[in-house]
């Protein structure tokens, strides 16, 4: 229970009980605590679809898309998987071109970034895919406003105008979603370039539901694989169907799955990669400290994230201007 809680995953196992119809067959002092996290869970999409509402009307008639991303995403699509989620922050993406306007639109509406140094500005406008994280008075969810879904200056990086060009409706007719294929290789991107893996196993039932839920047509594998080459995400997928099938029992057609792993890591690569990334995906009891070998390559793996996220040059200063500020007295 305690684990099910910090993985966040605890209402997302709420939800499944009552949707088999078994949450009254569980004892009740366990059946409590399913219920009071599955009415936080409900509180909390609740207001992200306001929090939703009210930017699209600091937004108003902007002529541009408003592109719901991850948890949001799943939220606007009503997916299965939306069910359960416990949302601290929402993510939208509009047209780089128009991210200043968009930005402006949501200042006046009483959105604020707060004090940014302007070593962060600089970090935010020219290195990020992101704007810095905004807050409202009047709202309990943090906004993520993205012109991408991976920083321009990464090795690994994205076309956002490839994404923009396959737009699908969400159920709310201001808001839109990435393509189904998209949405999976921005969740893959989302865990396996990051800097923190652990306690991320509710990353990976998101992989799960949304392979799922896409995959029940046909077509879609047909399009996973050659999507994922065309945006530059093959290893990405293939890590999030290696694991989803051997950790979650993930269905994938032979011919598909065979497909996307010939895409990933070669052998050498694979051989410490998989291991790294297996030994911190997997969580550890709340009472345990994590293993020393577990620590070591939650390191390694942080290496590799600031290493693909931007080029040397712009890592070093980048890296060293943040320990300065860490050390610096604060009031």
């Amino acid at each position: 229970m305690r684990l099910a809680r910090r993985l966040r995953l605890l209402s997302r196992l709420a939800e499944s009980l009552t949707d088999a119809g078994l949450l009254n067959q569980i004892p009740e002092q366990v059946r409590r605590h399913l219920i009071g996290e599955q009415r936080l869970s409900r509180w909390r999409i609740q207001a992200v679809v306001w929090g939703l509402d009210r930017i699209e009307a600091a937004l108003g008639d902007a002529p541009y898309p408003r592109v719901l991303l991850k948890g949001a995403a799943y939220i606007g699509q009503a997916l299965p998987i939306a069910a359960g989620r416990l949302p601290s922050d929402l993510d939208i993406l509009v047209p780089q071109s128009h991210l200043a306007d968009a930005l402006t639109r949501l200042e006046r509406a009483g959105w604020s970034a707060g004090e940014v140094s302007e070593h962060d500005r600089r970090y935010y406008t020219e290195w990020s895919h992101e704007a810095p994280p905004m807050t409202h008075p009047l709202h309990r969810v943090e906004l993520d406003l993205h012109h991408n879904i991976l920083p321009p200056v990464a090795r690994t990086h994205v076309d956002a105008n490839l994404l923009l060009k396959r737009l699908q409706p969400s159920r709310w007719p201001a808001w839109q979603v990435l393509d189904p294929a998209d949405q999976v290789l921005h969740s893959a991107a989302h865990l396996f370039l990051d800097s923190e893996a652990r306690d991320r196993l509710r990353d990976l039932v998101d992989l799960d539901g949304l392979l799922r839920h896409f995959g029940a047509v046909a077509a879609f594998w047909d399009r996973l694989a050659p999507r994922a080459q065309v945006l530059g995400l093959s290893e990405e997928l293939a890590l999030a169907c290696h694991f989803c099938a051997t950790w979650l029992g993930t269905p994938m057609p032979e011919a598909s799955a065979r497909s996307i792993a010939s895409l990933g890591p070669h052998a050498w690569r694979r051989a410490w990669l998989l291991p790294l990334l297996g030994s911190v995906l997997k969580p550890t009891e709340p009472d345990d400290r994590p293993a020393r070998t577990q620590d070591m390559a939650a390191t390694a793996l942080l290496a590799r994230y600031h290493y693909n996220r931007m080029p040397l040059r712009l890592l070093v200063p980048h890296l060293w201007h943040k320990w300065r500020a860490r050390q610096a007295p604060h009031d």
